[in-house]
Order: structure tokens, then sequence, then C-alpha cells
């Protein structure tokens, strides 16, 4: 469910008046980040495919070990 502000506020208006200035204070270190950019693209980069291929080395040696294995 997201949050909403009108939920935000009725909650803040709950809250003692020293929690709402640490509240305060933590919207302002929110605001003083930069927002994290998300990678929206269909392309894959080229470490995208070295972890994709990385990943599906690893799934096969762990699927082979484990038939070696089941046959000794």
């Amino acid at each position: 469910m997201p949050v909403t502000l009108p939920e935000v506020v009725r909650q803040l208006s709950s809250l003692p008046p020293e929690r709402v200035a640490e509240v305060y204070d933590f919207v302002l270190f929110l605001k003083s980040r930069p927002a994290a950019a998300v990678d929206e693209s269909d392309e894959w980069s080229g470490e995208d495919r070295h972890d994709a291929t990385a990943a599906s080395l690893h799934y096969a040696e762990a699927v082979l070990t484990a038939e070696e294995e089941a046959d000794a």
C-alpha cells in the first residue's frame, strides 16, 4: 500500500514536538541526498552480460557437480 501525504501528516500530528523535529531533520537529510537513478533501459551493458555469463557458468557447474555426485 503506497503511503499518502495525508496519512503521513495524520501520523505526524500524533507525535510530540521533539519527534516532529526529528522527522523534519530526516526529511531535510533525504532532500540533500541525490535521488538514485533507475536504469529502465532494455539494453544490456557489458557488465550485465558479464554478470549473466558468470551466473550461468556458476549454475551449470553446480548442476554438473550434483549430477556427478549422484552418479558416484
